[in-house]
C-alpha cells in the first residue's frame, strides 16, 4: 500500500498521468468489508444502519486520501536530490539512461541546480526528428546554476546554462515558459535537496545559425566597411551572450573584397557550395547586391543590404534584398522635397528662386544609384533642373574635384548633389574650400554621407557644416532612445576608438536584431526544422511596421516592400555630432521602378 501511495505521489508531482488508475482502484477492497456488515444489520435496524455505513464510508476515503496526497508528500521529495527524483519515475528512465552514459549522475546530485528534464515522449520524439546524439554537452545545456523557479523567470530573456557560452532563450507564453522557441514547460518547480526540476517536452539542442557577409575591407571603401564589420562583429558578440536566435548561437564568415564586384559574386558561390541551407547574407555595395539579386532569389536567400540601390531591390528578378533605409532615388526626392518647401531658409547667398542640381558623384552602381527615370522626372515635376552631371574618381582619396565644380557653377548651379560617402562628400567640400565657393552651393547627399567617415577626409571640419541629407535612422548623440543606449554600452565595454563611432557600426548593430526578429518569427511559424532562406524571407516579410533595435530605424516589408521609406532631414550646424533635425521622420516619394519583381 505504501508504494502505491508512493507511485501516486511522484504522479502528481511530476504530471504523469499514466498512473492515475492506481489510486481509483483502492476504495474497492476497502469498502468491501464494511458492505458485508451492512447486509447483517438490517433485521435490527433497516432503516439507519444502510444510510449510515453508505455515507460515512465513501465520505471518509475519497475526501481524505486526496487531500493528504499533494499537501503532505511534495515537502517530502525536497530530501532527495535531483538524480534520486529522475530515478525514483519511470518517464525519466530515458533521461536517467543518458546522464549516466555520459557519466554526469554524480554531477546532479551535488550543488544547487536547475534541470530542464525531458520526458521519455520528449525523447522518443527527439530520435523520430533526427535529433543527434543526447550527449554530455546536450544534457549540460538542461541544466542552470543554483535554483530557479517560475516565479524568477519573469523579465528574464535568457539562462545561462552548464554548457559553456551556451544560454537558453525564455520566453512567457499564454501564461506558460517556453525555451529556445520550443519546448515548454509542463510542470514546473518540483524541489530536490539540490535544486529544482521544470519539467519540458522537447529536448533542447544547442544550436549554431551562420550569417554570412562580404564587402570592402582593404579596399577604397574599407573607411565606411570597417565600422560596419566591427560593429557586426560587436553586434553578434552582444546577441551571443544574450539568447542569441532562441538559445542559438551566431556564428560569422566574413570576405573581404577589395570593391570588386567579381570577388562578392567568388564569395557567394563559396557560402553556397559549403552550406546547403544559407539562412541569410549581408551585402555592403550597391554593385554586389544588383549582381547577386538574381541569384539570392534563384536560391531563396534573404539579403539585408546597405547599399540601397533600386535595381538590388526592386528589380523585375529581384525581391529577396531587404534594405535598412529608403532607396537612393526616394532620399534624393526627399531632400527635393525638403529644400523646395524651404528654400528660402536654406539657399545659398545670392541665389534666386529657382532651384538648379549639379549631381557629382562616382561613375558606379552606387554614385548613380539617386539618378533614375523616377527621380529625374519628380525633380522635373517639382520644378527643379538638373543642370549639370559630374564624374569623380571612386578609387582615390585625393582626386582633385575642383573641375567638377567649376563646370557646375558654369552650367548656373546653386545646389550640389552627391551620392557618395567618405571621401566623395568630403572631396566636394575641399574643392569647394580650394575655390572659396563654399558659400556658393547649398552641398546635400544621401544618408552615407553624414558620418564621422567623411570627417577623416575633410582639411576644415567647417566645410561640412550646412550639409543636409536624408537620415533614415537615430545618431550617437540621441541617447533617450534605448537602441542607442544599448549599442554605446557595448561600444564603451569593447573600447573601440572614436573614429568607429559611425553610421556603419549603428546601422549593423539594429540590422542583426532585425535579422535574430525575423529568425524568431520563421521559427514561430515553421519550427527549427523548417527554418530556411525561405523562412526567414517570408519572416522578414511577416514582421510588418517594426522598429528596430527600439526604434533606432523603421521599417515594414510586407507586401513588396523592400526598403522603409521613412527618414528624416538633417543638417550639419557643428562639429561631428552636430547632426540637426530640420525634419522629422516622414514618408519618402515613391520612386521605384516602373518595371518591378513579382512574387507568387
Amino acid at each position: 500500500m505504501l508504494k502505491i501511495r508512493y507511485l501516486v505521489i511522484m504522479i502528481l508531482l511530476l504530471g504523469i498521468l499514466v498512473a492515475c488508475g492506481t489510486p481509483a482502484a483502492e476504495p474497492t477492497p476497502t469498502q468491501a468489508p464494511a458492505a458485508t456488515e451492512v447486509m447483517e444489520e438490517p433485521t435490527e435496524e433497516p432503516m439507519e444502519e444502510p444510510t449510515e455505513a453508505p455515507t460515512e464510508a465513501p465520505t471518509e476515503v475519497p475526501t481524505e486520501e486526496p487531500t493528504e496526497v499533494p499537501t503532505e508528500e511534495p515537502m517530502d521529495t525536497s530530501t532527495m536530490t535531483i538524480a534520486e527524483i529522475a530515478a525514483a519515475d519511470p518517464n525519466f528512465s530515458m533521461l536517467l539512461a543518458a546522464v549516466e552514459a555520459a557519466g554526469l549522475g554524480e554531477a546532479l546530485s551535488g550543488g544547487e541546480l536547475t534541470v530542464f528534464a525531458p520526458t521519455n515522449e520528449a525523447f522518443e520524439a527527439h530520435m523520430d526528428m533526427g535529433g543527434g546524439e543526447v550527449d554530455a554537452d546536450t544534457l549540460m545545456y538542461h541544466v542552470v546554476a543554483g535554483a530557479v523557479m517560475s516565479a524568477d523567470v519573469a523579465g528574464m530573456s535568457f539562462a545561462p546554462t552548464m554548457l559553456e557560452g551556451r544560454n537558453v532563450s525564455i520566453d512567457m507564453r499564454d501564461g506558460g515558459v517556453v525555451l529556445n522557441g520550443e519546448a515548454n514547460v509542463v510542470m514546473a518547480d518540483v524541489p530536490a535537496s539540490n535544486g529544482v526540476i521544470h519539467v519540458i517536452d522537447h529536448v533542447l539542442t544547442p544550436r549554431s545559425v551562420t550569417f554570412y557577409h562580404f564587402g570592402d575591407l582593404s579596399g577604397p571603401l574599407a573607411g565606411i566597411t570597417a565600422p560596419l564589420v566591427t560593429g557586426f562583429n560587436d553586434a553578434v558578440a552582444a546577441a551571443n551572450a544574450g539568447r542569441g536566435v532562441y538559445g542559438a548561437t551566431i556564428n560569422l564568415e566574413f570576405t573581404d573584397t577589395q570593391s570588386s564586384v567579381d570577388a562578392a559574386v567568388a564569395a557567394y558561390d563559396r557560402y553556397t557550395s559549403e552550406d546547403d541551407n544559407v539562412l541569410v547574407m549581408f551585402t555592403y555595395g550597391s554593385g554586389d547586391g544588383e549582381a547577386l539579386a538574381t541569384r539570392f532569389r534563384e536560391d531563396q536567400i534573404p539579403n539585408l543590404a546597405a547599399g540601397l540601390s533600386s535595381v538590388a531591390f526592386y528589380g523585375v528578378d529581384s525581391g529577396y534584398t531587404f534594405g535598412y533605409a529608403p532607396i537612393y532615388p526616394e532620399q534624393f526626392g526627399l531632400f527635393l522635397d525638403y529644400i523646395t518647401a524651404n528654400w528660402d531658409a536654406v539657399k545659398p547667398a545670392g541665389a534666386g528662386d529657382e532651384i538648379n542640381v549639379a549631381y557629382i558623384s562616382w561613375p558606379t552602381a552606387y554614385g548613380q544609384g539617386a539618378l533614375t527615370p523616377e527621380s529625374r522626372a519628380y525633380a522635373e515635376s517639382l520644378g527643379v533642373t538638373i543642370v549639370a552631371e559630374e564624374i569623380i574618381d571612386p578609387t582615390n582619396p585625393a582626386t582633385d574635384t575642383t573641375p567638377a565644380i567649376l563646370n557646375a557653377q558654369a552650367a548656373g548651379a546653386n545646389v550640389i548633389y552627391t551620392n557618395t560617402l567618405a571621401f566623395g562628400p568630403a572631396g566636394i567640400l575641399n574643392g569647394l574650400g580650394v575655390l572659396g565657393l563654399r558659400q556658393s552651393f547649398l552641398v546635400g547627399a544621401n544618408n552615407w554621407a553624414m558620418d564621422l567617415a567623411t570627417y577623416a577626409y575633410l582639411s576644415d571640419p567647417a566645410l561640412a557644416v550646412g550639409m543636409i541629407t536624408a537620415f533614415p535612422y537615430l545618431w550617437w548623440t540621441d541617447q533617450d532612445n534605448p537602441g542607442i543606449q544599448y549599442i554605446t554600452k557595448n561600444f564603451v565595454e569593447n573600447e573601440r576608438p572614436v573614429e568607429l563611432q559611425s553610421v556603419g557600426y549603428l546601422l549593423t548593430f539594429a540590422g542583426v536584431d532585425l535579422t535574430v526578429k525575423a529568425m524568431q518569427k520563421a521559427i514561430d511559424d515553421n519550427g527549427w526544422a523548417g527554418l530556411t532562406g525561405e523562412t526567414v524571407t517570408q519572416g522578414l516579410i511577416g514582421l510588418g511596421e517594426t522598429e528596430v533595435l527600439d526604434g533606432v530605424f523603421l521599417v515594414d516589408f510586407s507586401g513588396n516592400n523592400r526598403s522603409p521609406r521613412m527618414a528624416q532631414i538633417r543638417q550639419i550646424q557643428g562639429g561631428p555630432d552636430a547632426f540637426v533635425v530640420l525634419q522629422d521622420f516622414t514618408e519618402a516619394p515613391l520612386l521605384r521602378p516602373a518595371e518591378t519583381f513579382e512574387l507568387p
